[in-house]
């Protein structure tokens, strides 16, 4: 997992998703994934294999309801043969190798 400034320039077979209200940074990962490779995201492997989603979760989430906290912040690593970008604003960046 790395921690980098917020100014990631997308790559040509880069995708954005948007986190949806209440829904989880993990969820968002796992569904964007699955959208971008066009599969269900049952068939993905595990996330917790690429990094930990409760980790991930709290890192972005408070626990009272949910609200990104304060501050820069993304979030990099690679899933399901895919490199993902989690920003503190609610993108998620999926970008082919």
């Amino acid at each position: 997992m790395t921690v980098t400034s917020p100014l990631i320039t997308p790559g040509p077979h880069a995708k954005v998703y948007r986190r949806s209200d209440g829904e989880r940074p993990s969820d968002t990962v796992v569904r964007a994934v699955a959208d971008a490779a066009k599969t269900d995201p049952l068939s993905l492997p595990p996330l917790f294999d690429a990094i930990n989603p409760d980790a991930l979760d709290d890192l972005f989430c408070d626990a009272l309801g949910g609200h990104r906290r304060s501050g820069s912040r993304v979030v990099e690593f690679h899933y399901a043969g895919v490199h993902i970008s989690v920003f503190d604003d609610g993108r998620v960046l999926v970008q082919s190798h």
